[in-house]
């Protein structure tokens, strides 16, 4: 009974390394549960940007020159813009309209909901090198100068921009998107019978970025949309139907986790043009033109509650080690 009792204390003191190993042990378990509950997910973004300038923009007779307002015995119509940002349900948005004939062409006011990066008003240059993709925003802009047609003394010649950009920061779980745009409808009808061409530059151009290590939903997605529709009211008949693959399909950039990447199109400025066939005096025509620009992002990475419950698990693992080496 005695050499029992002496015998346990001295079992216990015969094995120091051991209870020295479990200590061990569980501070590592403990610093890596802090260090998982603090420092969360890998880091991972997403940013998606489309931007498109019109310049130059004119309707030419079948000689080269202007159409200007004299050419035409009726004549009316609007220029509409509109500018919208979105993040996670929320929007910012503002439109304009104005007649085709007024002196100042409408130009919205940027919208931006988010921690959006700097950009001024107006700005339609691409963010160069790899973007700062460190907050969460969606973010639209809209500028219309000149016009189609020579008004008055002033040559023909539009200047249409838009731009849509959107992105998710680092471990965010959230949405953003954007789009802008403007359309621009008239209706008119010939003093004399011509053709009329389209003529424009055009310089487009989209990017969609997700880096690795983003959500398993993540996405990023960028693209534009332009036509020009003129139709022959008098007959139902369309007389031009001109949507450039530049400008619309082949503009389309997407990413997304399954296949993180930085894709960008940037063809540079162009010249497109298109003409129709003979319009003739007396009948009612009616021009559609549609310019837009959309972005948008998506991410989801695993939520906090999961990474406690891991660091739980690990902790509960040291304390269970060393309840059973006790």
């Amino acid at each position: 009974m005695d050499t029992a009792v002496q015998g346990s204390p001295q079992s216990h003191a015969a094995n120091p390394r051991k209870e020295q190993h479990v200590m061990n042990t569980t501070k590592i378990l403990l610093a890596a549960a802090t260090a998982l509950a603090v420092s969360g997910p890998a880091s991972a973004s997403t940013f998606a940007s489309a931007i498109l300038d019109i310049t130059d923009f004119k309707l030419l007779h079948s000689s080269g020159a202007d159409y200007s307002v004299a050419n035409f015995s009726t004549l009316a119509g609007i220029n509409d813009a509109h500018a919208t940002a979105s993040l996670n349900g929320a929007f910012a948005n503002d439109a304009d309209s104005r007649s085709i004939l007024a002196p100042i062409p409408p130009n919205v006011a940027q919208q931006c909901l988010g921690a959006c990066m700097p950009i001024a008003a107006d700005t339609f240059t691409p963010i160069a090198g790899v973007p700062p993709v460190t907050t969460t925003y969606g973010h639209a802009d809209q500028k219309l100068t000149g016009a189609a047609i020579m008004i008055g003394a002033t040559p023909a010649g539009a200047h249409a921009s838009t731009r849509a950009d959107a992105s998710t920061a680092v471990n965010a779980v959230a949405s953003g998107n954007s789009d802008v745009g403007t359309s621009t409808t008239f209706r008119f009808v010939m003093g004399t019978s011509d053709t009329m061409t389209v003529s424009f530059m055009g310089n487009p151009y989209t990017r969609a970025l997700v880096t690795p290590g983003s959500g398993p939903v993540s996405n990023a997605n960028a693209r534009l949309s332009w036509s020009i529709n003129i139709l022959n009211v008098t007959t139902g008949a369309t007389e031009l139907a001109y949507a450039p693959n530049e400008l619309n399909a082949g503009s389309i950039r997407s990413a997304t986790h399954a296949a993180p990447a930085d894709l960008i199109y940037a063809p540079g400025a162009s010249l497109f043009s298109a003409t129709t066939g003979m319009l003739m005096a007396g009948n009612e025509y009616q021009i559609t033109i549609q310019h837009n620009s959309l972005a948008n992002t998506l991410q989801a990475v695993p939520e906090p509650a999961s990474l406690a419950i891991l660091a739980t698990g690990l902790l509960g693992m040291g304390f269970l080690g060393r309840r059973r080496r006790g």
